[in-house]
């Protein structure tokens, strides 16, 4: 089923996962790299085990217009929604909407928060 696109009119943060040694051992985190206005359909979510504990994730199919920031995500980026680090569950793909090209990312909620 094509993607239509819709209104742009949720900005979302593109982050991107930094490594870095503190002396003792590797620490990972999320670094904005950028923001953009997307269009987000929601999919259904589902829950995981995580830890002894059952946890719910949502997720969404999100576009966005193609440009040089869009176009170098990988499947190692997120985005963060409302505060909410959702990662990439697969590659992003490219679209071609009536001639509105674009990039369309499915994500999960990771259960994590990120402030910028």
């Amino acid at each position: 089923m094509p993607f239509d696109a819709g209104a742009l009119d949720l900005k979302v943060t593109l982050l991107r996962r930094q490594t870095a040694h503190d002396g003792l051992q590797l620490v990972e985190s999320w670094t904005a790299i950028g923001t953009r206005m997307v269009s987000r359909r929601p999919l259904p979510g589902g829950e995981r085990d995580e830890a002894d504990a059952r946890r719910s994730f949502s997720r969404a199919s999100l576009w966005l217009r193609l440009d040089s920031l869009t176009g170098s995500l990988t499947a190692a980026d997120a985005v963060a929604i409302g505060g909410q680090v959702h990662e990439l569950i697969e590659p992003p793909r490219e679209v071609d909407k009536f001639r509105r090209r674009g990039i369309e990312l499915l994500v999960q909620s990771t259960g994590q928060s990120f402030a910028a």
